[in-house]
Order: structure tokens, then C-alpha cells, then sequence
């Protein structure tokens, strides 16, 4: 008894063993059929960012027993992917009878690579199934990807001129060296600046500059220029560059662009603005001698040596200037200074508001900054009570010595 469980099992065994002797075995002892599979080549090899992949499987039957609605599908993962240039899923259909030397099947998938994909080894699943048993075999299958070899751009050195950037400038000029630290040469390379708010182009273009092919591990410098505005405020400003460049091996001459971002910092500097201003006599008229009395304020965040102020007078104003300018010192932020200037008004003045160009010079940093103010200087009409009572004196006087001359001729 215990013998014929023995057989009885050992038989089992080898009826499980014989349905399992290949992922694509079919029917009996006698008859049976599978597929042996083999991975001819992967093109190119290592695959390319951003390009096509072929892929190419060499399959031959082995046995004699007819296979029947052989399907065949490839499942891919990043960084693989099918566009409408190609199907995961191939029939293969019926297949009867062995191979001969040259009856195999030539398996064609063509797969696109991300253009970001990292150098790996990566796997793809090969899927294939019959109708016999509804048998299905996956076996899996690495391929190659390789470094990608294309531009590569970070920017390098950057200077200004000024060294320091401060508010309410013009033309301030920025080199910024751009290196292309990739496997490849670009062409046509060309840098745009974007500025962050309060910064403007100096003119037209100045914010562009074209710097032509850029051989791999090598850079070239591009020289831009632009304004500050006036009431922007110390601190660091988020501008970028973008980058438009051609790959030297792109048969389809596509401008590729990339976005890199800048830093700019602009510091604190001295302002000034006038807070007031007096003249004496507080009345101006003509013919008077008038000093200008001007206040001065540190409106900046930095202090500002050799503070000075200076008048311009337009050559149709009634005035000439005895002292057109005054040294002030240096202020600290928030500091007030008196500057004061003398000038002559002409005698035939007429009544009138002329407005007077000031300039506030400082230096901040072995740099000269100027400032330009106006104020509005008033000639009052003369007191014609004034000129009555000189009159009167004069004819005082001329009476006197009339009557003088008369009394000594009549001696």
C-alpha cells in the first residue's frame, strides 16, 4: 500500500515538473512547443536623451505543437516611453511546426527617452501569451543609458561699474561670464537679462547680448547695461538670464532656451533734498543784496562726506551771484546741514517768480554723487513810499543850496 502511494505521488510530481519544463511549453511528452527569446540589440547603445530607441528581440519556436494567437506586449517605465510612432502590443498570431535557420520572428519596438534621463541601466518587461493554457511568460531586459551629452550653462563671474550699485544711477554696467560646463558646443548662443522691478534698460538692447558658439568647458563674457530707479531701497534683487542656444549636433536647428537666476544687490547710499528755504530780506526787491539760506537733509541710509551745494542762474534772470556755492560737510542719515549763498539783485527787476537750478554734490564710496534741486525765488515790486521820500530829501537838498547861492549873490 504505502509503496503504490509512492508511485502514485512520484507520477504527480512528474506531471507538475512537465507543465512547467518551459514558460512557453505546451501539449505533451511527445508534443510540445515554446518560445526562446533573445535580445539581438538596443540602437543606439548606450540609448540618447530626448531621441528615438530601437529595440529588436530575436524569437524561435522550438517543438512541433502549434501555437495559437501569440500576442506580445512591452511594458516600459521612465525614463521610457511610446509615442504614436510605435505600440506596446505586437501579434505574432499562429506558429506551427519548428524553426529552421530562417524561420524566426524579428521583434521591432521603437521607444522614445526622456530628454532628463540620468545615466542608468534601466529595465523594460517583455510580455508574451498563447491561447494554450493561457500561458504567460515576462521576463525583464536592461538597457543601457548613457550620459547625456548636451550643453550645459551656469553662470560664472560677474562684475559691475560701478563695483557697488546704487539707487537713482544710469548706464551702471554688468559683465556676466557665461560657461557651458556640458559634453557639447552651443551655437548661436544669445544671453537676454530680465530685471527685477526697479531696474530699467539703459537704451534699446542693452539688456541683450549675443556671444556666438560656446565650446564645452569654456565661457564667454557678455556686457549689458542699465538704470536704477530713484526711489528703490537697499537690499538684494532676483533678476535671471535666459539663455537661447543651438546644439551643434541638432540636424533639426532648434533654439533650445534655459532660465538661470541672478542675483543683483543694490546698497544704501547719502540723498539729500533741501528741507527749506529763506532768504534775507525776507522780502526780496530790486536792487537788494540777498543772502540764500538752504537747509539740507541726509534723506539716505549712508553718510555722505564733502556734502556741497551750488546755484545756476539762467542768463535771463535778473541776478548775479557774489557766492554760487557752499561747502556743508559731511552728514550722517537724517542730518541736517545750512548752506548759504549771496547774490545782487539788478535794479530794474521786474516782479517775478524765477526758479533756480541747485545741485547737492556728496561723495559716497570715492564716488561723486549729484543731486539736482530747484527753488523758487520771488522779486517783490519796490515801495514806491521809498522813492517819495528819497525824492522829498532830494528837493530838500537842492533847495538848500539854491537858497544858499541866492543869499551870497545878494550880498
Amino acid at each position: 500500500m504505502k509503496n503504490n502511494i509512492k508511485i502514485i505521488f512520484t507520477v504527480f510530481i512528474l506531471g507538475l515538473m512537465s507543465l512547467s519544463f518551459s514558460s512557453f511549453v505546451s501539449a505533451d511528452f511527445g508534443d510540445y512547443s515554446y518560445l526562446d527569446v533573445t535580445l539581438l540589440n538596443q540602437d543606439p547603445d548606450p540609448a540618447e536623451q530626448g531621441e528615438y530607441l530601437d529595440l529588436r528581440w530575436k524569437i524561435v519556436k522550438e517543438g512541433n505543437e502549434k501555437m495559437d494567437d501569440i500576442q506580445v506586449h512591452l511594458n516600459v517605465e521612465y525614463p521610457f516611453f511610446f509615442d504614436s510612432s510605435d505600440s506596446p502590443d505586437k501579434v505574432i498570431g499562429t506558429w506551427s511546426g519548428w524553426s529552421g535557420e530562417e524561420e524566426y520572428y524579428i521583434l521591432h519596438y521603437k521607444i522614445r527617452v526622456d530628454e532628463n534621463a540620468l545615466e542608468d541601466t534601466y529595465d523594460v518587461s517583455l510580455k508574451i501569451n498563447h491561447d494554450e493554457y493561457g500561458s504567460m511568460t515576462t521576463r525583464d531586459y536592461p538597457i543601457r543609458v548613457g550620459d547625456k551629452k548636451n550643453p550645459e550653462f551656469i553662470i560664472g563671474q560677474i562684475l559691475t561699474s560701478p563695483l557697488k550699485l546704487v539707487g537713482d544711477s544710469e548706464d551702471n554696467q554688468m559683465e556676466i561670464n557665461l560657461e557651458n560646463i556640458g559634453d557639447e558646443t552651443a551655437d548661436n548662443v544669445r544671453i537676454d537679462l530680465k530685471l527685477p522691478e526697479g531696474f530699467t534698460p539703459s537704451y534699446g538692447y542693452s539688456t541683450r547680448e549675443t556671444l556666438g558658439s560656446i565650446n564645452s568647458n569654456s565661457g564667454k563674457t557678455g556686457t549689458f547695461y542699465f538704470d536704477v530707479d530713484e526711489n528703490i531701497i537697499e537690499g538684494d534683487y532676483e533678476g535671471s538670464v535666459d539663455v537661447y542656444y543651438k546644439e551643434s549636433d541638432d540636424e533639426n536647428n532648434i533654439y533650445k532656451v534655459i532660465n538661470l537666476p541672478l542675483n543683483i544687490s543694490i546698497l544704501g547710499k547719502p540723498s539729500f533734498e533741501i528741507e527749506s528755504f529763506k532768504t534775507i530780506p525776507e522780502e526780496v526787491k530790486a536792487g537788494d543784496e540777498v543772502k540764500l539760506i538752504f537747509s539740507i537733509k541726509n534723506v539716505g541710509t549712508k553718510e555722505g562726506d564733502s556734502v556741497s551745494i551750488r546755484a545756476f542762474k539762467e542768463s535771463s534772470q535778473p541776478f548775479d551771484f557774489n557766492e554760487k556755492s557752499d561747502f556743508v560737510g559731511k552728514l550722517k542719515p537724517g542730518e541736517l546741514g545750512e548752506a548759504i549763498l549771496t547774490l545782487d539783485i539788478n535794479n530794474d527787476a521786474s516782479l517775478k517768480n524765477h526758479i533756480m537750478d541747485v545741485e547737492i554734490r556728496s561723495v559716497y564710496n570715492d564716488e561723486v554723487l549729484i543731486e539736482n534741486e530747484t527753488v523758487n525765488l520771488r522779486i517783490n515790486e519796490s515801495n514806491p513810499t521809498y522813492w517819495i521820500f528819497v525824492l522829498i530829501i532830494l528837493v530838500v537838498i537842492g533847495g538848500l543850496i539854491y537858497f544858499k547861492k541866492y543869499k551870497t549873490r545878494k550880498k
